[in-house]
């Protein structure tokens, strides 16, 4: 059980930025246009403090509006005291970096906790998802179909069909975080 939400309105994303800014940890994820953090653009940003609740915010395509909907943000990626964490997290540092976002503060890398206890392992999020909570998570393909030259992107999509994927990404990562680091 969950409960994801698509944030698209502009007083809903402050009061969501503010509200973040007073947790002490909090997972974030990007949804991207690619897979190259230095080429890929922003399309969307999740946040999950609660496991089983996340939060979906999507990021217009114009890049000086984006900037201005990531910059909301900035109270919470800049702030040492609050604990960031991620799947991947070096990816969404460098994403945030091209909108002028220096994250700060305590990383924990549930990619990087789980290597050091299994290095001979994979260590995706479906993987971890399905070994350490025995959940299948929705899988990339099933939005934008498989690998090949029709592939789509997330900007190809909809707010409305990302916001469960998404919200899904920072919910399960926040959930291994507390598993992993137990584990080590």
């Amino acid at each position: 059980p969950h409960i994801y939400h698509l944030v698209d309105k502009e007083g809903d994303i402050a009061d969501l930025a503010v509200r973040i800014a007073k947790e002490k940890s909090c997972c974030f994820d990007t949804e991207t246009t690619g897979l190259d953090p230095t080429s890929s653009e922003l399309v969307g940003m999740s946040f999950s403090f609660i496991e089983g609740e996340a939060y979906y915010i999507p990021v217009s395509a114009d890049f000086e509006e984006a900037k201005q909907t990531v910059e909301i943000f900035r109270s919470f990626f800049e702030n040492e005291k609050i604990e960031k964490i991620g799947q991947n997290i070096k990816y969404d540092i460098i994403i945030l970096k091209q909108y002028g976002i220096e994250v700060k503060g305590k990383l924990f890398d549930t990619m990087i906790a789980h290597y050091l206890m299994n290095p001979e392992l994979r260590h995706n999020m479906d993987y971890l998802a399905e070994a350490y909570l025995n959940y299948r998570t929705i899988h990339i393909d099933q939005l934008i179909g498989p690998r090949n030259k029709n592939q789509l992107n997330m900007r190809s999509l909809r707010p409305e069909e990302i916001k469960d994927y998404a919200c899904e990404d920072a919910d399960i990562t926040l959930k291994l975080k507390a598993i992993l680091e137990k584990a080590i």
